[in-house]
Parts: C-alpha cells; structure tokens; sequence
C-alpha cells in the first residue's frame, strides 16, 4: 500500500508544470526604460530638432504606455505630422485619420481634416513618382517586360508623367509587345498594354486596330471592355492614353463623406470678456463688453457678434437697452455658413453714475447671454 501511495505521489510531483526562464521574468515584472511623460518628453524635443525619425520611436512607445484616447488621439496626430515630414504620406494619412476618429481637440481637428484633403493626392504624387523612377531603372537594365508595367501604372496615377523624358521606353515597348509570345488568358492583356503604347507613340490607327481585335477575338474579357471604351473614345475624338486614378478621399473614412462641419460650441457670457478663433477658411469673434465707466463686473452693456474674414465679414451688435430680439442669426460667405442660436438672454438693472453729475441712475444691463455657434462648409 505504502508503493502504491508513493508511486502517486512521485507522478503527480513531476506531472506538475515546471516554470521557466520566461515566466520568472514575467512574474517578476519588466520595467520601461522611460515613464510616459518622459517618454513624451523626448519625443517632442526630438520633434522640435526635426528629428523625426527619431521622435516616432519615443511616440510609439508613448503610445503603448497609455490607455487614454485624449492622449492616443493626440500622439496618432504628432506621428502623422511626422511621417508628412518623412514623406510618407500615405502612412501620415492613415494616422490622421486614427486621430480624427479619437478624442481629438476641436482645433487640432481643423488642422488634420486640412492635412487629409490634400496628403492623398501627395501621397499619389509620390507613388507614381516611384514607379515612373522605377520604371527607367528597370529598362536601363534591360528588364523591358517590367518596366513597361510600372511606367503604365505610374501614368495612371500622374498623366503629367508622359511629358517626362522616358529614354526611348516606348519604342522598345512597341517592339516588345508586338514580339511577345504570351498564353491564352494572357493574350488580351497584351494586346491591350500594345494598343496603349502605339497610341504613345503616335500611331492612332494602328491602337485602333488592336483595340478592335480584342473587342472581336477576346469579346468576353475584362481588356474588350475596356477597349470598347477607349475605342468609343477615339470616336470621340478625345485622347486618353490610359485610364486616370483619382486620389483617394482620406475624409471618406473619417466621416462618411466629405465633411461640411467645421465648428460647433456653446459659449456663456456672464461678464465683459472677448472669444475669437481662426479656422479653416472660417473667423468669428464674440465680445460682451462695457462702453461706460462704473459697470458692476458682472454686468456688461453691449454684445457683439463678428462672423467671416478679410472682406467678408459681418457685424451683429446688441445693447442692454434694446434687447435681443432675435432667437438665430445666420450669416454665409466664402463658402461657409455661420449659424447663431442665442440660449440665454437675462437682463437687470444696475446702477451708474451719471455723467452729467445727476448721482446715479438706473440702467439696463445684461448679467448673462448664452450662444450655440455652428459653423459648416456649404455643400454644392
């Protein structure tokens, strides 16, 4: 009995999992060589020194180190500025965006929706830049086959790349193609890259041959299509040597479409004091203020409401005396609308001195106004 228990004894003692090397560790707990701020620190005084690829390394670690989407929202915005000045656009946009979706504050908001207007078409720019680049070294190596692929592509993102010097790519594009031996399921495609590169280089009338010849041999393929259209272009006396890419829409995503909301926000105004921002092709200004000496500080005579810039601007001025009467205004230029919603008017009395030596007076003061501001783009 005594073998039996001990027998048992001894299988469940090595049956029992033994830990390893990594799970002291784990257990014993890895320390950062940063803290968050220390860490965020840095990052800002690399970004500072326009060292950015340094600074995105302190700025991802930062973002590993917290759960707070203010300060999530915030680093994806300082890691797109980043890759903007690395030229990544693509990636920058795609941080942007992360930004924007997050807890972002309103003006950095301004500032990322302007950036992601226009990073996709840079973003294009640069790849199509790439390929066209890419292309002349493949066909400086002789690898024609490749580089007739990435010289279309990089057309198709930037047309304006056909007025680049492409080193007689073209003409040995024309002999390659029309030489090529290529399968069945291939075939359309050649014909069609052939069609593209005669059109090039100026022979009208033998692309519309090709063009033809795929719409009759091939009629059920993708490149029939297409050279249907591009035939029925020609017929049309209109010229287009490849189908052109557009940018992505980078708001798309973010929004849904593009977005006409640039700013909303209640302000409370309780004594004198002035609000006024600069937006994205959009100002405003709010200003409770005094024109005589002796008001109570939490008492002021008039309010003013400044909508627009430059040129086109418009004022709104309210006094104590006659009130507001007006529960919206609304006011549209530059291609922005601007909205007011008054939330609270109170009026008392207050008393001044009078300035022609009668003692004081009574006079009707505003002790508070409240606004709701909406500005949006117009919509077309």
């Amino acid at each position: 009995m005594r073998k039996v228990i001990l027998c048992l004894v001894l299988c469940a003692t090595c049956l029992m999992p033994v830990p390893g090397p990594g799970q002291d560790v784990a257990a014993a707990g890895v320390t950062a060589p940063y803290t968050l701020n220390n860490c965020l620190s840095r990052a800002e005084e690399l970004f500072r020194a326009n060292k950015y690829s340094e600074a995105l390394i302190f700025y991802y670690e930062g973002m590993s180190m917290t759960a707070n989407e203010e300060i999530k929202a915030r680093l994806h915005f300082r890691i797109g500025e980043c890759l903007e000045a690395l030229r990544r656009f693509d990636f920058a946009t795609y941080h942007y965006k992360l930004a924007v979706r997050g807890k972002l504050p309103e003006l950095l908001v301004s500032r990322a929706i302007m950036k992601l207007e226009h990073l996709p078409e840079l973003a294009q720019t640069e790849e199509a830049t790439r390929l066209f680049n890419r292309s002349m070294e493949l066909y400086r190596r002789r690898n024609i086959r490749d580089a007739i692929d990435s010289y279309l592509a990089s057309l198709r993102l930037m047309p304006t790349l056909m007025a680049q010097d492409e080193s007689g790519l073209i003409e040995d594009a024309v002999k390659y193609l029309t030489f090529l031996s290529e399968s069945k399921e291939r075939e359309p495609d050649r014909l069609l890259k052939l069609a593209t590169f005669l059109e090039l280089r100026g022979d009208v009338e033998k692309s519309i041959e090709t063009l033809q010849q795929i719409a009759i041999i091939y009629p059920e393929s993708d490149q029939a299509r297409q050279a249907d259209e591009k035939l029925e272009q020609f017929t049309q006396r209109r010229t287009a040597y490849v189908e052109p890419v557009r940018p992505v829409d980078a708001l798309s995503e973010v929004y849904g479409e593009e977005p006409t909301l640039i700013f909303n926000e209640a302000f409370e105004f309780r004594n004198a004091g002035t609000i006024s921002r600069q937006l994205e092709n959009a100002a405003f200004t709010l200003r409770a203020a005094n024109e005589r000496p002796g008001i109570p500080p939490d008492r002021f005579e008039t309010f003013s409401i400044t909508l627009g810039q430059g040129t086109d601007q418009r004022d709104f001025l309210f006094t104590a005396e006659e009130g507001i009467d007006q529960k919206n205004l609304s006011f549209a230029a530059g291609g922005v609308n601007y909205s007011v919603a008054f939330t609270s008017i109170n009026q008392t009395h207050g008393y001044i001195q009078d300035l022609y030596g009668d003692g004081r007076r009574a006079v009707t003061l505003f002790s508070n106004v409240g606004v709701q501001l909406k500005i949006e783009r117009q919509q077309d």
